[in-house]
């Protein structure tokens, strides 16, 4: 064995000794925890058609040579491997269930004959610090209370034996188990078909301090963790200076490309949905392997690369565990890393464009795959590769038509986008996005033509992704009538407070109405209130149409429901004051952005909603369909 990360076979686990130190838990697997790693095996076990490249993998081991001094004060003594010992630092309750299994399978399967007699290998030991009779105990199980340990060692047994018991031919099934945990010696298409994670320590690493990193969640042995061993490995680099100045700068550019993703905008630029892996970077590996395997399925070689590596979370280690074998050159590793550097250098560069930034970050909200991304950008122009993101976005609403029209007497040109409230709110939402994303486009396009480049406001995708969001009417959109009492009696308070220029009759009738809960005469001063504001309550076409559409997070939409356009605008305000995020064209629909006159800002009129129709279809135009003709307006 060598010191680093491998894959072992457990073939390659026996003759060895493991000794658990006293700052570790005893055995303490549970019936349902064995059952399963009984099921898991035998499933693999008895799978047809296996190659000599499949194999089912255990979770991680992490270990460390005992020195000279542990050996001693603990009296450890094997005739195995030239008594050498490794501490077990994370792992032991797997360990020891495939011990307890392999004892098992010795008395009932080889009838008390020996490991070594059949197989040529004995089972590894396991001592425990606090426990030095385990061995002995592990070797002659019976059921025992003499310790919390052994009860726990002894029912394990018990559970491993009813499993047997339920299984009809339980010989063929005893054989199948046995010669797939430790591979049939004399078949080498049956070898390695179990395997374990190995992770070994150096000597100078604390395993106490390891031990409780792993196990208070400060680190979890996730495919990064893995995968930086089989990087910075000593045995990679050897005694050259040169190859030890490599290994500290892939060392240090670890930790660069680890520290940028946690920048949270970065890294919610690059995800559509929470992605709580410990370390970051293991983002970087999962593309590469699944962009390898992408590559296999085109060349219908994916069933041969799932066998090859798996489909469990640790396939991705595995792979590139497959790339190291027998490394000795630093070149060879340097030549790896610097494929995952082209990676995030290429993020990097993306998040830094301001136009990239912001199709980018639309694609990959709308589901497009960073791969495919990666794809259009290796190897093209920076032109170029706008125009294919611009491409893929087209692709997104391919079916929604917007129309200009030409005035006869005025210079102004009116949108009209096919587009309304009763399209599919994915769509809507969609839509609305690209809006907000495309008007900062184009007010830093304005920027660079004014020679004023500071000026780069980034749509943030962290807060958006957080969401829901819905799609609101901006006046007030339901035809549905409010029916509860107190409903009715908060919307007229409302508009009360938030509309200013209120008929002293209609106050009145709001306050009769307020006090006497008999009065039925909700719906008369509604209709006089809303007709005096002015807003389009009869008109359902125009109600529902984009112009009269907006985007807004759910949680501010569902507080005010129906309200109208004053008291909507007044809590956006109050919102936008307190820090909440609304988005950027949001907020100009609310602060009356496109109301040319100036005057009306408690009203949300038909003068605009085709003004912010105007607006939508001038920034949005390109990536909708149109014949491209300026039609005269009738």
């Amino acid at each position: 064995m060598e010191n680093g990360i491998t894959l072992y076979t457990i073939s390659e686990l026996l003759d060895k000794n493991f000794f658990i130190p006293s700052y570790q838990r005893g055995y303490r697997w549970g019936n349902q925890q064995v059952v399963d790693l009984l099921d898991d095996i035998y499933s693999f076990a008895i799978k047809k058609n296996k190659t000599e490249e499949e194999f089912y993998c255990l979770q991680p081991i992490v270990v460390k040579k005992c020195n000279k001094k542990i050996i001693n004060e603990n009296t450890l003594e094997s005739e195995f491997d030239n008594n050498n010992w490794y501490e077990v630092i994370d792992g032991q309750q797997r360990l020891t269930t495939i011990r307890i299994l392999l004892t098992y399978l010795v008395r009932k399967h080889l009838g008390g004959d020996s490991l070594k007699s059949e197989y040529g290998k004995n089972e590894f030991l396991l001592e425990y610090e606090t426990r030095s009779k385990t061995t002995e105990f592990i070797n002659n199980i019976t059921s025992s209370k003499d310790n919390i340990d052994f009860y726990f060692i002894s029912e394990a047994y018990n559970s491993i034996a009813l499993w047997f018991d339920e299984h009809e031919s339980k010989r063929a099934v005893r054989e199948n188990i046995l010669r797939t945990l430790i591979s049939d010696m004399n078949n080498k298409e049956a070898e390695g078909v179990v395997q374990v994670i190995w992770y070994e320590l150096e000597q100078d690493v604390n395993p106490i301090d390891t031990f409780i990193r792993i196990n208070m969640g400060k680190i979890q042995l996730t495919n990064a963790e893995l995968i930086k061993a089989l990087f910075l490995q000593k045995r990679n680099f050897g005694d050259n200076e040169i190859a030890k100045l490599k290994q500290i700068e892939i060392a240090s550019e670890w930790d660069r490309i680890e520290y940028s993703l946690q920048n949270d905008d970065f890294w919610w630029f690059l995800n559509k949905h929470k992605n709580d892996v410990p370390s970051r970077i293991e983002f970087l590996f999962n593309l590469i392997f699944e962009m390898e395997k992408r590559k296999s399925d085109k060349e219908n070689e994916l069933s041969k690369f799932q066998k090859l590596y798996g489909t469990d979370k640790h396939a991705t280690f595995r792979y590139f565990h497959k790339i190291f074998i027998g490394t000795r050159d630093y070149l060879k590793v340097e030549k790896e890393w610097s494929i995952i550097k082209d990676y995030f250098l290429a993020f990097e560069e993306w998040f830094n464009n301001p136009i990239w930034y912001h199709y980018i970050g639309f694609l990959i909200y709308c589901g497009n795959d960073i791969v495919d991304i990666y794809d259009l950008f290796q190897g093209e122009k920076k032109t170029i590769f706008t125009h294919s993101l611009e491409f893929e976005i087209k692709k997104k609403f391919e079916k929604i038509e917007c129309k200009k029209y030409k005035h006869k007497e005025k210079p102004t040109i009116d949108y009209t986008i096919h587009l309304s409230f009763k399209d599919k709110k994915k769509t809507l939402r969609e839509f609305f996005l690209l809006l907000n994303i495309q008007f900062i486009i184009t007010q830093y396009e304005q920027a660079i033509k004014q020679s004023n480049e500071e000026v780069f406001i980034k749509f943030p995708f962290k807060l958006f992704k957080f969401g829901p969001w819905d799609i609101e009417h901006i006046d007030s959109s339901t035809d549905n009538p409010i029916k509860d009492r107190d409903t009715q009696v908060e919307w007229l308070q409302t508009a009360l407070a938030d509309i200013d220029h209120l008929t002293d009759v209609i106050q009145d009738k709001i306050t009769v109405f307020s006090q006497n809960k008999k009065a039925k005469n909700f719906e008369e001063i509604q209709n006089a209130i809303i007709e005096l504001v002015g807003e389009t309550s009869n008109d359902m076409d125009k109600k529902n149409s984009i112009g009269n559409l907006t985007l807004l997070d759910a949680g501010t939409n569902r507080s005010y429901g129906n309200a109208l356009f004053p008291t909507k605008r007044r809590k956006i305000i109050e919102r936008d004051m307190d820090g909440k995020f609304i988005p950027i064209c949001t907020k100009n629909v609310f602060l009356k952005y496109f109301d040319k006159k100036g005057t009306l800002r408690t009203k949300w009129t038909e003068e605009d909603i085709q003004n912010y129709e105007n607006f939508i279809g001038k920034i949005l135009y390109k990536f909708l369909k149109t014949d491209g003709v300026l039609h005269e307006k009738i």
